[in-house]
């Protein structure tokens, strides 16, 4: 028998993800960088990451969400790509940036434009 998670239970989840995300200097930035507005019925999040980062997801929760990127310089402080099995942005440390961490990345859902620290978070989209 199965049964509903309890309010404990979701609270301590919520803070282990949160804790988890706040080790995370590049989902700090991106999540500071993120401006959203809903422009002709359609919600539109832009993100501004550093100086070498600016891309938008355009109709977050469409079937037709699209992701432009205005700028992003692998040589800058971040530069982004998309992963195609999970289907989020990925945002990565450039050569210049300040993180000192290996390899620490934040993933942009365009079904909800909010940002996670794993793919596999971002796919799920909650």
């Amino acid at each position: 028998m199965r049964t509903a998670p309890t309010l404990l239970t979701v609270a301590a989840s919520m803070a282990i993800a949160i804790a988890h995300a706040s080790d995370n200097a590049t989902v700090d930035a991106v999540s500071t960088g993120r401006k959203c507005s809903d422009e002709n019925q359609q919600l539109v999040c832009e993100f501004r990451v550093g100086k070498s980062l600016r891309f938008a997801v355009v109709g977050i929760g469409m079937p037709d969400a699209a992701v432009t990127f205005f700028k992003s310089d692998y040589d800058g402080d971040y530069y982004a790509t998309y992963g195609l099995m999970h289907g989020c942005v990925i945002v990565k440390p450039g050569a210049k940036s300040a993180t000192t961490t290996i390899a620490v990345f934040a993933f942009v859902s365009p079904k909800n434009g909010k940002v996670y620290s794993t793919w596999e978070t971002c796919q799920r989209g909650y």
